[in-house]
């Protein structure tokens, strides 16, 4: 993508991190700000730049919304929707990814669009009021863990 930048693309790359706490998974809430979804909850990530890997893109992500250096993993789910609804509103294809992180750390919001982090028991994500599109991809993605929970839904 050298001459068009990743906000112009027509299709852009995103990633979102499944990272684990015993059997809490980490999740954060978009703020009052946010322009598409304020006030829902979804996991850690963003789009990814030009020109960066995947798991550059991922660790930075995840270090700018929440200060915590991950690792990322395998792909645990896939996903897409459009941002906006003009016709021009680009398509964002997401992978949801678990990663790893070290020992004892611990989550704060760093990013002004995000408001909260928290830890969550995997049972409980799908009570939270979650982004739309991401309920189903968080779904498959907890449902591949073995964390001695279930989830609900």
């Amino acid at each position: 993508m050298s001459a068009t930048t990743a906000a112009d693309a027509r299709v852009q790359f995103a990633q979102k991190a499944v990272i684990l706490d015993g059997d809490r998974v980490l999740t954060v809430r978009k703020g009052p700000d946010d322009p598409f979804q304020p006030g829902r909850w979804e996991l850690p990530g963003g789009r990814m730049r030009a020109g960066e890997s995947p798991d550059d893109a991922l660790a930075r992500e995840v270090w700018e919304e929440v200060g915590l250096k991950v690792i990322p993993g395998r792909p645990l789910a896939v996903w897409s929707w459009r941002l906006g609804d003009g016709p021009d509103a680009p398509t964002v294809v997401a992978v949801a990814r678990l990663c790893a992180t070290a020992a004892g750390s611990t989550p704060r919001v760093v990013a002004a669009e995000i408001d909260r982090a928290a830890w969550v028991p995997v049972g409980d994500v799908l009570t939270l009021d979650l982004i739309p599109s991401a309920r189903g991809p968080i779904t498959e993605a907890l449902a591949q863990l073995d964390t001695g929970e279930k989830t609900h839904g």
